[in-house]
């Protein structure tokens, strides 16, 4: 089996198509059966499930490429004997309380590692960027991980694992007389966001049953009415800058309140494609730094 062989499969997963694949890779469609056929027989797995004209990447020939794609940029790059720059363009998605966590940091450190490659990025709601990043309107998103989150069709690379706290103007010191809160009037987020769904469940109990005061979509929008005494919340802190520059106490919940996982979200079929590469990587490099 030739490694051309295994290039024509990866295309046809991402062409989706036989005919399109050979167009692609220059070759006669009779050439791409029959290299598939090849591949099929040197594994003993199946690649693709045909009806009519269409075909369908079996779970095996996805996890294939997930695997030999890296190892054939490589060889591209050893027989090739330079590193090329990346050029093209990646667009990502982003919630807007990851933004600015996240977002200066990587930008800057794209653009040194990657000067040539355009950058874009796109606000939203995590379920509506996870389904932008499904059907391929953007390359990856930094999202909130929900606990439902499919592992099938998509790559998930954790960027920080956020725990609940209760956040309280200053000076009422809730730590020394925890009842005190259920007294405290309280401010919603956002009801339709993973964040809103599970600060509301922990917020009814901790508040004393009663409905909030206030539902804002903006975590900075709690925070800041919170800091001028409106009320108390249960939120998470992934910038703790935001407890300094508003002047708030926080409440840690103990070590068995539940977290929020901030992900970039990938799809598995273009896990050799470089920019993301190189995107993943500095994720990597990041979290390990700071473990």
């Amino acid at each position: 089996m030739r490694l051309e062989f295994l290039i024509t499969v990866m295309t046809i997963v991402d062409k989706g198509s036989f005919a399109v694949a050979a167009k692609a890779v220059n070759i006669t469609p009779s050439a791409v059966s029959m290299q598939v056929k090849a591949v099929e027989q040197y594994f003993e797995k199946a690649l693709f499930n045909r009806t009519g004209q269409s075909v369908t990447p079996t779970p095996f020939a996805h996890d294939l490429c997930q695997r030999v794609g890296p190892l054939l940029d490589e060889l591209e790059q050893m027989r090739s004997g330079r590193q090329a720059a990346v050029t093209g363009r990646l667009k990502l998605g982003a919630i807007s309380i990851m933004q600015p966590v996240i977002l200066p940091p990587l930008f800057k450190r794209l653009k040194q590692d990657a000067p040539k490659l355009d950058i874009s990025c796109v606000p939203g709601r995590s379920h509506e960027l996870i389904e932008a990043v499904k059907v391929g309107d953007l390359d990856a998103a930094i999202v909130a991980e929900p606990a439902t989150a499919s592992r099938r069709q998509l790559d998930w690379q954790l960027l920080q694992q956020a725990p609940f706290c209760v956040i309280t103007p200053n000076g009422i010191a809730p730590e020394r007389n925890k009842d005190m809160l259920t007294e405290q009037p309280w401010i919603a987020y956002d009801r339709t966001t993973s964040l809103g769904k599970l600060s509301r469940q922990l917020s009814m109990s901790i508040f004393g049953g009663k409905p909030p005061e206030l539902e804002l979509q903006s975590l900075e929008g709690v925070i800041s009415m919170v800091s001028s005494g409106y009320g108390s919340a249960v939120v998470i802190l992934p910038d703790p800058r935001l407890a300094k520059y508003y002047e708030i106490d926080t409440l840690p919940l103990g070590d068995d309140a539940p977290s929020l996982r901030f992900s970039l979200v990938s799809r598995k079929i273009e896990c050799r494609d470089k920019p993301l590469v190189i995107l993943k990587n500095i994720i990597n490099n990041w979290n390990t730094a700071t473990d």
